[in-house]
């Protein structure tokens, strides 16, 4: 489907996908909750070729242009000296790098991923919430996720929940292997009862898959490129640590390595459905002095 925002008001043409299907199918579709569509519906907030909606069981036909006004708001996070580099922005989202050592969010505190967000909405006068997709480690750099129509946010959970959203991430480890070498971890992952904020692979544990393989290798570590089939705390760290592939600079799970500046653990992709055309976008992210001695190749 083709769209167009002109100030607060987000303007869809209809396809053959809703052909036939009411306004409140649609909503439905991206997530919207039934107390959001009649929330809309009785502000007035949505209209069909200029005809405000008064009942969202109203039929759309192929090329009808459906508009939401969107409610203003206002960026609620403080925002951070220093804004987050932006890899990647359309209408509905935009994705950042987080640098290691820095944790997404804490209410507590003005220098997180949310506040550099922040920082960078005010800057570029996005006036929305802040609203990340997902998480990584304290340790952990790489690619996040925001959403900037709250509305949608929702249809991004929903996506994440069904593994519509994929990440993959690079470690450096030690271990044995041969480059191409493939694996896949299939091992319950729980807290550990007698380390706080340490967890390990445990039969009473939740599902947890990895896929991993060797892209590289240079001195005596390995290059591995990780993808998430579930999305546990602290996943890759411990299933790679568990297989005898311990992960550099990682102070609970890994080995210490003066050879390389943080912990060998990067999300450098992503890659998510355009939530108007259904088309895969991929969002990846290279740029990391870590891996410089290690052969990737920007694709």
């Amino acid at each position: 489907m083709k769209h167009n925002i002109r100030g607060n008001s987000l303007n869809i043409t209809i396809d053959e996908q809703f052909d036939g299907r009411s306004v409140s199918d649609f909503l439905a579709f991206f997530k919207v909750s039934a107390k959001n569509i009649n929330a809309l519906t009785v502000g007035k907030q949505l209209s069909v070729n200029r005809n405000a909606v008064s009942d969202p069981s109203v039929i759309l036909n192929k090329g009808d242009t459906l508009k939401i006004m969107l409610p203003g708001q206002e960026v609620d996070y403080a925002p951070a000296d220093r804004e987050c580099p932006v890899i990647y922005e359309d209408d509905f989202v935009f994705v950042v790098h987080k640098k290691a050592g820095i944790i997404v969010h804490d209410d507590e505190r003005t220098d997180c991923l949310a506040n550099q967000a922040a920082a960078y909405l005010i800057s570029h006068g996005i006036n929305v919430p802040v609203r990340y997709i997902h998480r990584l480690d304290k340790e952990t750099s790489g690619l996040v996720l925001f959403v900037k129509i709250p509305l949608f946010q929702p249809y991004y959970d929903y996506l994440l929940r069904e593994k519509l959203i994929n990440r993959k991430y690079l470690a450096i480890t030690d271990g044995k292997g041969k480059i191409g070498q493939k694996f896949t971890f299939r091992q319950n992952i729980g807290k550990d009862r007698h380390v706080n904020n340490k967890y390990r692979v445990s039969a009473s544990g939740r599902e947890a898959v990895t896929k991993a393989r060797i892209i590289d290798k240079y001195r005596d570590y390995l290059l591995l490129e990780c993808t998430l089939l579930t999305g546990r705390t602290h996943q890759i760290r411990v299933h790679l640590s568990h297989n005898h592939f311990r992960i550099i600079n990682d102070d609970i799970y890994g080995i210490a390595s003066k050879d390389f500046h943080n912990m060998g653990l990067w999300a450098y992709q992503l890659q998510f459905p355009d939530i108007m055309t259904g088309n895969n976008i991929t969002v990846r992210d290279i740029r990391n002095s870590d891996y410089d001695c290690f052969r990737l190749k920007e694709e």
